[in-house]
């Protein structure tokens, strides 16, 4: 039987968010969306469910697909923790709803075996394809599904660069542990103040605790020593410490006691930055926001050794002000412009995100909004293969980085030969790959319309099932009270979508062929 490669690549459609001058705000993105179309789809034990013939007026709406592995079983539990949190009269009134995006794989008879894999009941729907197509078109889905090699998926975020003068560049999402530090200090309210020299950044005082000009003490960074299970006082600079590397860092007056810091949590995979004051009281903070465009793009920067500067807007987030130190010029007869790469029509477009809500993003570009768009380069890893050049990577990855830096970046279920970071030799763990990325967006729906969205799969249950309790309420206290609302204004902006790449390794078999 013939093995093969499938990605299945779900992209959201504009869904432009309103901002209502309600007494109370949600937590998630309130949108201002048309009725979806009514639908009739198959549940997993093989029987029609028709959208409008639901009992209840309020419906919490995911799309998932049985052969995802991470992101789609994390949504289903969280799911499951804010059905169990409700109360016994605010669950009646709910309707938990699951859609396939994987229609031609998940059968009823799959689907009614994820839902007892994870202890859940509520409808998980499929059907013909192209009666999902309406289904995916009327709540803004896009899904399409392409044949191209797996590695396109797989590959790192990456930052297209074109500075003011022309010139492009590819970077990778490579932080600094003095990026990742303002980043932290920044979502924590927190004052670093620090010099610039020769040797990187120089922190001379934190939230106003000042080092000493007689050097009685100052400012040492730590990192934590996976072997001796301790924080130890960093041998590098803050700007030659990789973030990757070092996701805890620990800001401790040289006088203090480093040993009242406890360990992190190695499991851990949001960064954080600890400090430790001179009389040894401490805080603490973890990074809290999903990884968005803002987080790349600071992060591809000041790997390649350059800045991004943003200012930072109380409502509105980020906006970028200087890219490797170029404003743009007080005429505005240019600005600096993001873009997005598009899977679907292979070609870059404008983004209609701004920074913070393009969260979980692949390929983006920074240029000059002058810049024409068919003019900037696409991703290497995405550049078709010429049969006539060198093959590289063994075939198995594709080329980043310039000089001694360049490196492969080798498709899964391969690694670096030993010491050679040019070559990419099976692992002997991965007979093959299906690789399917979707837009993680789950809605909360007032009737027929979507009314809520939340993106990604990091958020709590806790914060989901208040925005839920406040759609019930509002339910139960008045049939439809928003069109007498004032002062209803449209942003220009749409939902963060997480493009997530979720990579699935399945052995074919008949039995799914026939399937």
């Amino acid at each position: 039987m013939d093995k093969g490669r499938f990605i299945t690549v779900v992209m959201a459609g504009l869904l432009l968010i309103a901002s209502t001058p309600l007494s109370s705000a949600y937590k998630g993105h309130q949108l201002s969306r048309a009725e979806v179309l009514d639908f009739t789809l198959t549940d997993q034990h093989n029987e029609n469910f028709t959208f409008s013939q639901s009992l209840s007026e309020v419906h919490v709406v995911a799309f998932i697909f049985t052969r995802c592995i991470d992101v789609c079983p994390v949504i289903t539990q969280s799911l499951k923790l804010v059905q169990q949190g409700l109360s016994e009269s605010d669950a009646e009134e709910v309707q938990f709803i699951s859609i396939s995006v994987d229609p031609r794989y998940d059968t009823p008879e799959r689907l009614s075996e994820f839902t007892a894999l994870h202890g859940v009941e509520w409808p998980h729907l499929t059907g013909d394809s192209s009666l999902l197509t309406d289904v995916y078109n009327s709540f803004g889905v896009l899904v399409q599904e392409d044949v191209i090699q797996a590695h396109i998926a797989n590959s790192e975020p990456t930052v297209t660069f074109v500075d003011s003068s022309g010139n492009t560049s590819e970077m990778m999402w490579e932080p600094t542990g003095w990026t990742m530090n303002e980043i932290i200090a920044e979502e924590a309210n927190w004052t670093v103040n620090a010099s610039y020299g020769q040797y990187g950044h120089f922190v001379q005082s934190i939230n106003g605790i000042d080092s000493p000009a007689d050097w009685s003490w100052y400012w040492a960074l730590n990192t934590f020593n996976t072997s001796s299970e301790a924080w130890e006082e960093s041998m590098l600079g803050i700007d030659a410490v990789d973030a990757l590397e070092e996701q805890h860092l620990l800001w401790a007056a040289s006088t203090s006691n480093v040993s009242l810091i406890p360990a992190p949590l190695l499991n851990d995979t949001q960064p954080s930055v600890e400090i430790l004051y001179p009389d040894n009281t401490t805080e603490h903070h973890s990074l809290q926001a999903d990884f968005n465009a803002y987080h790349l793009t600071k992060g591809a920067f000041s790997g390649a050794g350059l800045n991004a500067s943003f200012s930072n807007d109380p409502t509105y987030g980020h906006f970028v002000e200087a890219l490797d130190d170029v404003n743009s010029p007080s005429d505005w007869s240019w600005y600096w412009s993001m873009y997005v790469w598009n899977t679907s029509s292979a070609g870059w477009e404008t983004s209609m995100l701004g920074v913070d809500d393009f969260v979980e993003p692949g390929y983006i570009a920074w240029a000059p909004n002058s810049t024409k768009i068919s003019e900037i380069p696409m991703p290497k890893s995405l550049e078709p293969k010429d049969q006539m050049a060198p093959i590289v990577c063994n075939g198995n990855g594709w080329e980043m980085g310039t000089g001694d830096g360049k490196h492969c970046m080798c498709d899964e279920g391969y690694e670096w030969g030993e010491d050679d970071r040019l070559s990419c030799i099976s692992n002997g763990e991965v007979d093959i790959d299906f690789t399917v990325g979707h837009s993680t967006i789950t809605y909360i729906m007032d009737g027929m319309k979507p009314k809520i969205a939340w993106t990604g799969d990091s958020w709590k249950a806790d914060d989901f099932r208040a925005d839920l309790e406040q759609v019930i309420s509002s339910q139960s206290s008045s049939s439809d009270s928003e069109g007498a609302l004032p002062g209803m204004t449209l942003l220009a902006a749409v939902s963060g979508l997480s493009l997530a790449a979720i990579i699935v390794h399945i052995r074919s078999s008949d039995e799914e062929d026939e399937a």
